[in-house]
């Protein structure tokens, strides 16, 4: 096969094979299965622009494409010497190998070359390609398909390597006007040409980022159909995307039938926002509610009688009824804002910023912003779904908010309350029956709630009624409350949040937890319980104080927005221990962002407030 030079030299100068940790990941990564010697060995990987947040199968040409793989030896390979290869085909171009020295060389199937030889390793993270950007070289359009393997010692007839590719596409350059299911304005926002969304969309729908879009009405994509993972329909969202609304009741649900792919990178995040939110934005740090936000309606379960509800503002039935999806897919939302989002039809029926409503455990949600939402900022009704990197910011209610039996995961959520603000964490179980199963207890790690003496007097860090449950680990409760709050940093509330938990401090059944966390010593001293002498069966302070690790300290923390552990806070440091889960990030810290180096919300996130 004939070499081509000038693109090897162009690839070599984008694209860098290495060995890496990755210590922040989200999305699983596709596997590969297994060929050759060692068949207990596992390979995955695949092609990603959000650093491992979720992996694609095309990419942007203007998108930095990265492709990684991830090989787990056998066992039996484990601590001895051996060789990584890794083989990438481009289609039209060649097919080529990664020498040690870092030089790209065609593939000669007579003379296997590795780029590492090395003690193999449990779990050996490859990057193949990084920073590879296709309109920089020329490759929109272009199919990679690469394959990883290693062999034991000298002997290259112990092989083993992967039985599928990691196949990915750059795509071709969207074209000049409206993509289907989708019309021209003849206006334009951003300086980018606007195309309207309006109806019930029920085909597959492509918004690419050379235009802006416009929801003109609330926006349905698909049906309210329960339909199987692989045949919903999709919206997909390219990096850069912008969506807006007129002011008033425009939406965009997500049906049972349908998923979202909201595919932004950490250079280039997707926003969705008001019409209004443009540069120099008069009053931008008051501005809220002022379109309907993002609802998703799944199928997983709710505890509800019918084990079935219907969305506020008329967005639809969600649950999974008699027979639930667990791993119902609803798609993926990452590196997106949400911003000004929020509606008020009565103090009864309400959007939120994203109302996630019985979504199930195969949806990925990582890197996402609410800002300025009227109402909550992200509310779990129901389902399982988990969620990691939450910037909660300026929210007018409650920032992170479940009810309906939510038993999902969380990690990485960072909240702060500005100008207005209820609670950093609202939670009920079924405000209608409290002692509904399956019982809302959602698991979180590394939170940090950040209080603010202009936030409602009403609010509060967390108010746990209803029945909740809720497992937090490694979390942070600081800033000021209001001089005149008159509820209390923490409270519980309703007969059932207590007789569920434990009739008694000494017989607390670790349903309702936050161990191994740090709030300040004016929080401790500020929890309530609302209830009779009857139903009040331990107080607040009494519960925190019976955490497993969990302390209290007069702290603040750091960073232009205090957001930002101080040394205080990093003296602590996190206890995984309960959290061994490949969802988990195993980190050394508690709360949310450990120093600037850090601090997952840099580059992708509005901060102009």
């Amino acid at each position: 096969m004939k070499l081509n030079f000038s693109f090897a030299r162009a690839l070599a100068s984008f694209a860098v094979l290495s060995l890496t940790s990755i210590n922040t990941q989200s999305a699983p990564q596709p596997v590969l299965g297994t060929a050759g010697v060692s068949l207990e060995a596992v390979f995955t990987g695949g092609g990603t622009i959000s650093a491992g947040a979720n992996y694609l199968g095309e990419v942007p040409s203007s998108e930095k494409l990265d492709l990684m793989a991830t090989v787990k030896p056998a066992p039996s390979d484990v601590g001895k010497i051996g060789t990584l290869i890794v083989i990438v085909q481009v289609e039209g171009i060649g097919i080529y190998t990664k020498l040690p020295q870092g030089e790209w060389v065609a593939f000669d199937i007579d003379n296997l070359q590795g780029f590492a030889t090395k003690t193999l390793a449990p779990s050996e993270n490859i990057e193949i390609l990084t920073d590879l950007i296709g309109d920089q070289l020329n490759l929109a359009g272009t199919k990679f398909i690469a394959y990883v393997g290693y062999w034991v010692g000298d002997d290259q007839t112990t092989l083993t390597y992967t039985k599928n590719p990691v196949v990915v596409s750059i795509a071709k350059k969207p074209a000049a006007g409206c993509p289907t299911n989708t019309s021209s304005t003849g206006t334009t926002f951003s300086g980018k040409p606007v195309c309207e969304l309006r109806g019930r969309i029920e085909t597959n729908t492509h918004l690419t980022s050379n235009n802006a879009y416009q929801l003109s009405s609330a926006v349905f994509i698909g049906t309210n159909t329960d339909t199987d993972n692989d045949k919903k329909i999709s919206l997909t969202i390219d990096a850069g995307t912008k969506i807006f609304s007129p002011v008033g009741f425009n939406a965009l649900i997500i049906d049972k039938s349908a998923k979202i792919h909201a595919n932004g990178s950490p250079e280039n995040p997707i926003i969705m926002t008001s019409a209004e939110d443009v540069a120099g934005y008069a009053g931008a740090s008051t501005q809220r509610g002022k379109w309907g936000g993002v609802v998703i309606n799944g199928a997983a379960q709710l505890n509800s009688s019918s084990g079935y509800a219907q969305g506020e503002g008329n967005t639809g039935q969600y649950g999974g009824g008699a027979n639930p999806v667990a791993d119902d897919d609803s798609g993926n939302i990452n590196y997106t804002q949400i911003k000004y989002a929020g509606y008020l039809f009565t103090p009864e029926d309400e959007l939120n910023s994203l109302a996630l409503q019985g979504v199930g455990s195969k949806t990925n949600l990582d890197y996402i912003q609410i800002h300025n939402g009227a109402d909550d900022g992200i509310e779990f009704y129901g389902g399982n779904v988990d969620a990691k990197h939450l910037y909660l910011t300026g929210i007018d209610d409650d920032s992170l908010d479940w009810t309906t039996g939510y038993t999902g995961r969380l990690q990485h959520v960072l909240i702060k309350l500005t100008n207005t603000g209820d609670n950093c964490i609202e939670a009920d179980n079924l405000g209608a029956n409290p002692t509904a199963t399956p019982r809302s207890q959602p698991i979180i790690s590394n939170l940090t709630c950040v209080l603010s003496p202009n936030m409602s007097s009403k609010g509060h860090a967390m108010e746990l009624k209803a029945g909740t449950g809720m497992n937090m680990y490694n979390s942070v409760i600081a800033g000021e409350m209001p001089s005149r709050a008159s509820e209390g940093c923490v409270r519980l509330a309703a007969a059932a949040t207590w007789t569920q938990s434990g009739a008694t401090i000494a017989t607390l059944n670790g349903s309702l937890t936050m161990e191994n966390s740090l709030i300040t010593t004016a929080c401790l001293n500020d929890m309530t319980e609302r209830g009779t002498a009857a139903e009040i069966l331990w107080t607040g302070k009494d519960w925190y104080g019976a955490q497993e690790g969990s302390s209290h300290a007069s702290f603040k923390l750091t960073g232009t927005l205090g957001t930002i552990n101080g040394d205080e806070v990093n003296a602590i440091s996190s206890d995984m221990s309960k959290l061994t889960d490949v969802f988990w990030d195993q980190v050394d810290y508690i709360g949310a962002v450990k120093d600037t180096i850090s601090d997952w919300t840099k580059g992708w996130t509005f901060n102009d407030f």
